[in-house]
């Protein structure tokens, strides 16, 4: 019997999500959120998706939207690894390539591996991560290598990361605000409701129940995670604070690839019945 390669694709997919969350996924007929990710993989279309996941076309379409004070200082852009100056970045910068997810190396107080950061990108910018996740729009992006400033807070820190989770709907946008705390220790992480009040919800990795803490200019965020998720059904919208200023950090189309385990488990149908799934476009 012939199997297409979207069949095969479809099943092998199918089979890794059945090990994560214990069911079987309905990928054309989604109604819960890791389901809808699975099914946006593979059917759902949209102009702006390789756009907004460009780690540098992005720039554009959020200078549009809000302005260019929300993004993070950009210090130069090369095209391989044998074209980057590190000698020319000062002490504190980061690396990353914009066509894939996780690509990213911090140099700080002037202390990096050239050799191994090199290296690193060399093979990145030579995979097809769209493929190899099933996410198409990254595999249309022209990769290119992005050196942008290091954020580091008035105490040495670097600041935290504000994972909008956006739905829009005929009723509304509605989103749940996630934040990981002590990442180089005991990874957590609690996910807030729209009103800021911290939920059972577990996504991925055990929930320590803190309370948000007073985050400046927090308004201000929600405003812009909204304004920056309005083209799409659900996007997932990053943001910092930095001692009240924020940056833009980036959208998401597929939150872990839609293998991101939710206890206790209803809230994958929960967060799947506010995500309406809009026709490609």
């Amino acid at each position: 019997m012939f199997i297409s390669n979207l069949e095969w694709r479809m099943f092998c997919t199918s089979m890794r999500f059945y090990k994560k969350h214990g069911y079987w996924p309905n990928i054309r007929q989604p109604k819960t959120f890791n389901e809808k990710i699975q099914y946006r993989k593979f059917f759902q279309k949209h102009v702006l998706f390789q756009t907004c996941s460009d780690k540098y076309a992005v720039r554009e379409y959020v200078t549009k939207l809000v302005g260019d004070e929300f993004l993070v200082p950009l210090i130069a852009v090369v095209d391989t690894p044998d074209d980057l100056e590190f000698a020319h970045y000062g002490d504190n910068f980061v690396i990353k390539a914009n066509h894939d997810s996780g690509s990213v190396f911090l140099c700080r107080d002037g202390q990096f591996d050239q050799n191994y950061i090199t290296k690193r990108l060399a093979k990145k910018l030579a995979e097809n991560s769209g493929e190899k996740r099933n996410e198409p729009w990254y595999s249309q992006i022209q990769p290119k290598i992005l050196v942008e400033q290091l954020l580091v807070s008035q105490d040495g820190k670097l600041p935290e990361d504000y994972k909008f989770h956006v739905f829009n709907s005929l009723g509304g946008q509605k989103f749940f605000l996630q934040v990981d705390y002590d990442r180089q220790t005991k990874h957590s992480r609690c996910i807030y409701d729209e009103f800021g009040q911290v939920t059972d919800i577990s996504l991925n990795k055990p929930s320590n129940q803190q309370p948000l803490p007073q985050i400046k200019n927090y308004t201000k965020m929600v405003e812009l995670a909204l304004k920056l998720a309005e083209p799409f059904d659900y996007v997932r919208v990053d943001l910092y604070n930095l001692d009240g200023h924020i940056y833009f950090g980036e959208l998401t189309f597929a939150h872990g690839s839609g293998f991101r385990k939710f206890t206790p488990q209803k809230y994958d149908r929960e967060w799947g019945d506010l995500w309406e799934l809009s026709a490609s476009f």
